[in-house]
């Protein structure tokens, strides 16, 4: 048996669903209303304001708050690209790893936002390229082959992203797209 019929099947289920899937509201980062109304470490996050960030760290502010749409400060420095932020907060003990309440975490919000300097460094502290984010189940890596971020996909497989059988029919699907037929 021939894999490109497979692989065109794929790639046909993978469009299909794209299609019929309902509308994402994904990677939500703060409005304008709700930046404007941040205060403590969610502001200095989104601010990249170090020294604030030092002195409510200093006063124990808590590192893992969340804002409205459940984003923890390193959530909001992360979409901000507030690098040396985002330091702070993970010397201070911040959940690399943590979701907000659509289920992304810092580094599938670099991942999507194709921002590679913010995931070197959220995968250099320490933050997880394994795991499973979002209401459909999926993964950065996922993510960003979808929307073609090669250097993002690259730093992901480095960094252990996994690549079972969900992550072949996106690769195959993303390969279908360019391959002559």
């Amino acid at each position: 048996m021939s894999l490109r019929p497979a692989l065109a099947f794929a790639a046909a289920i993978v469009c299909a669903a794209a299609t019929t899937a309902p509308p994402a509201a994904a990677q939500v980062p703060p409005s304008a209303q709700e930046a404007a109304a941040y205060q403590g470490l969610h502001a200095a996050a989104l601010q990249g304001d170090t020294a604030a960030l030092t002195r409510l760290l200093a006063a124990r502010a808590d590192v893992h708050a969340r804002d409205a749409h459940g984003r923890t400060p390193l959530h909001v420095a992360t979409f901000a690209r507030q690098h040396e932020a985002i330091r702070q907060l993970a010397r201070a003990g911040a959940d690399l790893n943590a979701l907000e309440a659509d289920r992304y975490d810092a580094v599938t919000i670099a991942a999507v936002a194709d921002d590679e300097a913010t995931l070197r460094l959220l995968l250099q502290l320490g933050a997880s390229a394994r795991q499973v984010t979002s209401r459909y189940d999926g993964t950065a890596l996922i993510a960003a082959a979808h929307l073609g971020h090669d250097g993002v996909v690259r730093q992901l497989i480095a960094a252990g992203a996994p690549q079972g059988p969900v992550h072949t029919v996106f690769a195959s699907a993303k390969a279908m797209e360019t391959a002559p037929i």
